[in-house]
């Protein structure tokens, strides 16, 4: 089996994109994040990504891009499949990155191209055949043109795609069916239920990051073809999360829920985003008790 035949046969189940935490001078505390992922690989988790939302790219440096995807792929050694991602970079300095993330150990790279690269076939075949040059490390894609992200899912070192619009998800898994290629959903549990049933095997879920035998008793019911059981875990669990996430604030609910869990000793987003208040805290609070029969447990390092 090749490489990249691998990764997409391990490209299945929930996948866990991993927020990062801060310390108070906006630099990385990388001791917290390499605790947070072996606990992730001890609990199962069988898909780590770094990503441009969750991980908060807007505040890390490329140098904490680098130091993070070498820490990462270090602690987890081999256990999930961990899929490293790319800045907004022009293409040499991607190219660069795709030969470091190779070289630490990484599974794949997400090529993450900015909102501001032309949706243009010239432009992007010419971007993946300059950096597909510098490595054969497997390459996930980000959002790609529907028409652009068929044809590449036909090249051999382009094995997945991470897809937020619902009809495109649905329709990229439809046309490339038949290929070695993995089709990611980026929203909710609720959505991967057609999206399996079509032949997707992965997805972003809100509650993996915090309470992961959630994310793998839903996609067991999947893999049973039980989606109306499926279902059930979602309306249970993941809409009452969700209900009180967005009323915090996606980033805060979720920073905090992990902090919750004595995973990170904060859950502040980067500064100088605003910190998490005591009432956010509270409201996280009680959607982890009423939702996850989870009550907070003790401050990391106390």
């Amino acid at each position: 089996m090749s490489r990249a035949d691998r990764v997409v046969e391990r490209t299945r189940g929930p996948v866990v994109p991993l927020n990062i935490c801060f310390n108070d001078d906006a630099t990385v505390d990388f001791g917290a994040v390499r605790g947070y992922v072996d606990w992730l690989c001890e609990n199962g988790a069988p898909i780590l990504l770094l990503t441009s939302g969750s991980s908060e790219y807007a505040y890390l440096s490329d140098d904490d891009v680098w130091r993070l995807t070498a820490e990462i792929s270090e602690v987890n050694a081999g256990r999930a499949l961990f899929v490293a991602a790319t800045g907004w970079w022009k293409v040499t300095t991607c190219a660069d990155y795709l030969k470091h993330a190779d070289d630490v150990g990484a599974d794949a790279v997400k090529v993450q191209l900015h909102s501001t690269f032309p949706a243009d076939r010239g432009a992007y075949i010419r971007y993946f055949d300059r950096i597909g040059r510098a490595s054969d490390i497997p390459l996930w894609l980000l959002d790609p043109p529907l028409s652009i992200a068929i044809e590449l899912a036909g090249w051999d070192n382009v094995v997945g795609a991470k897809v937020h619009d619902t009809s495109d998800y649905h329709a990229l898994t439809r046309e490339t069916r038949g290929l070695s290629f993995a089709t990611v959903c980026a929203g909710q549990m609720r959505n991967i239920v057609f999206g399996y049933m079509l032949g997707s095997s992965a997805y972003l879920c809100p509650v993996a990051p915090f309470a992961p035998s959630i994310a793998f008793d839903f996609f067991a019911e999947l893999e049973a073809r039980r989606y109306d059981d499926a279902m059930q875990i979602a309306f249970r669990y993941e809409e009452p999360w969700l209900k009180a996430a967005l009323e915090v604030g996606w980033l805060h609910a979720i920073k905090e829920a992990i902090r919750q869990r004595g995973l990170y000793p904060n859950s502040n987003p980067c500064p100088p985003q605003p910190a998490t208040t005591q009432r956010q805290s509270e409201r996280v609070a009680r959607a982890m008790k009423d939702v996850f029969g989870l009550t907070p447990a003790p401050p990391l390092g106390g």
